[in-house]
């Protein structure tokens, strides 16, 4: 790999983690204030995190299995913030359930 195609594949992956704290972030904001527009916004930072992660896939010289976890990780993201979100609804309501007692 020359040095051109590291810096490339490195910012590369850079922006493909800066989007996917933007879904999450704006995912949660979303949720938070009950407004759509956040949570399309959370939806559009992960879907340049797609497109991002298959131009990683197509040009770069990683080997396979780097790839691999890149495709995997790009379909975790999707997962992450709703299964947290859950997670803190369902947490923060059983402490309700043992204050209300």
């Amino acid at each position: 790999m020359s040095s051109v195609e590291l810096l490339k594949t490195a910012g590369l992956l850079g922006v493909l983690v800066l989007f996917g704290g933007g879904y999450g972030v704006l995912y949660a904001v979303g949720r938070l204030r009950g407004q759509q527009r956040w949570l399309s916004g959370g939806y559009a930072c992960y879907g340049v995190q797609v497109l991002i992660a298959a131009a990683l896939v197509a040009t770069s010289p990683l080997a396979v299995g780097w790839k691999a976890l890149i495709v995997f990780s790009v379909l975790a993201y999707l997962a992450i913030p709703p299964v947290t979100w859950r997670y803190l609804e369902r947490t923060h309501h059983d402490e309700d359930e043992i204050y209300d007692s």
